[in-house]
């Protein structure tokens, strides 16, 4: 593999591994953020459950009751929507965190197969020339014990 090949690929894993790096911390802000909306989902669906249904005699009171249930309900119903919202962003930043590891994954994995390949053909280069070295050799042991042969 020549030199700007593997300077090219490289720099290939840098720029991946930067994109898989910020698509991770994209997917972990996005993640903070949905849990953010769950739990103030979970905090408004507390206080409408814990609103009092006690019978109120004074008409104030009960209209005060029900303007604050109803704000709470409303805030509940945005909650939600929010959480909806945090819920497919949190998709979208997972997938493209899937995507751009596995983009990784594909890069690092072609550098390993070439390092393999480049060790393979060292190996055998080496080889050949230890099978040049030993043949030579046996030719000269050869040729010292059958001088009259040469």
């Amino acid at each position: 593999m020549s030199r700007s090949t593997q300077t090219s690929l490289r720099g290939l894993v840098r720029l991946r591994s930067l994109r898989e790096r910020d698509s991770r911390l994209g997917l972990a802000t996005a993640l903070i953020e949905e849990n953010a909306a769950a739990a103030q989902v979970r905090a408004l669906e507390e206080q409408v459950s814990e609103t009092p249904e006690v019978g109120v005699s004074d008409l104030v009171a009960f209209r005060a009751r029900q303007h604050r249930l109803e704000a709470l309900v409303l805030a509940l119903s945005e909650a939600r929507t929010a959480y909806a919202s945090a819920h497919q962003l949190t998709l979208a930043a997972r997938s493209r965190w899937i995507e751009d590891r596995s983009r990784l994954a594909a890069v690092e994995s072609l550098i390993a197969r070439r390092a393999a390949a480049v060790r393979e053909e060292r190996r055998r280069r080496e080889n050949r020339e230890l099978d040049a070295i030993g043949q030579d050799l046996w030719l000269r042991a050869q040729a010292a014990e059958h001088p009259d042969a040469v």
